[in-house]
């Protein structure tokens, strides 16, 4: 005959059992896990974008921000979108790294900062963006990893770079190229990447190949994150200029603005 005791146990367990079932939906099983809330933002970006295409020429000024390793900063990114948004600019560029360790909350809680932006942003993705199954939010997120679109004579190209995270495939050197063989109403080129070509982080053997694209191809201006820290120079003294943007921990950021051929760009600190 079953006790009192047990009885009371018995229905306390069942109890329990039903409560903690009930509540499963509430959490998520693993940071990776996907069910996101946002889904194919490069396209809907490129597409607020393309809707302006009409307003520029040749001879149309063309300013936009650019800016990196957001990974977990939200405050600062707060900040900084909060002065972006003080700019005559068309849209900004972002070089990777949204996250710190590509958990689902930390991909839409960044989105959530950056669409504050009064202007569509746009991303390429970074080798934090890739731990664990990182990559494939990032491509249901946003997109695929190597991307392009054109506004009037631009083109801006997004090239991921993290072959550490992936193979010695990465980068796609052969799909660059590709893009980069542009009509000649195209007059600005403009390559964004996480990893800049002579880092430790990539890919050493495609390095002079890299290098001899953006030669040949006369890049405007080559665009780059992972290091923290802003920088520009001519790496190969080519007439080739390569922009480390800084993360917003260092509170700066680089503004953009092409007129005719010429780029030029400065760092904005907030």
């Amino acid at each position: 005959m079953e006790t009192p005791h047990l009885s009371a146990f018995r229905n306390w367990l069942a109890f329990s059992t039903l409560l903690l079932l009930s509540a499963c939906d509430l959490f998520q099983y693993h940071p990776y896990e996907g069910n996101l809330k946002y889904k194919n933002l490069t396209a809907a970006n490129v597409d607020r974008i393309k809707a302006l295409e009409a307003q520029y020429t040749p001879q149309t000024p063309l300013r936009f921000a650019f800016t990196s390793d957001t990974q977990g900063f939200f405050e600062e990114t707060k900040d900084m979108v909060r002065d972006m948004n003080t700019r005559d600019i068309a849209f900004v560029l972002h070089a990777g790294d949204l996250t710190n360790y590509a958990f689902t909350n930390e991909f839409e809680r960044m989105h959530q900062e950056l669409a504050k932006l009064k202007v569509p942003y746009l991303t390429v993705v970074g080798n934090h963006d890739c731990l664990g199954d990182g990559d494939k939010l990032y491509k249901e997120m946003y997109g695929p990893l190597n991307h392009s679109f054109t506004l009037g004579p631009h083109k801006f190209i997004f090239l991921n770079t993290n072959y550490l995270e992936f193979d010695e495939r990465v980068p796609d050197l052969d799909w660059l190229e590709n893009e980069l063989n542009t009509p000649a109403t195209v007059v600005n080129k403009f390559v964004v990447s996480h990893i800049i070509p002579n880092n430790t982080d990539a890919n050493g053997a495609k390095e002079q190949r890299y290098a001899q694209l953006m030669r040949d191809h006369r890049v405007r201006l080559s665009l780059h994150g992972h290091t923290h820290s802003y920088r520009a120079d001519q790496l190969y003294d080519d007439g080739i200029t390569y922009v480390t943007a800084a993360a917003p921990l260092k509170r700066s950021y680089v503004l953009v603005t092409v007129t005719g051929t010429q780029a030029d760009f400065e760092k904005i600190d907030f």
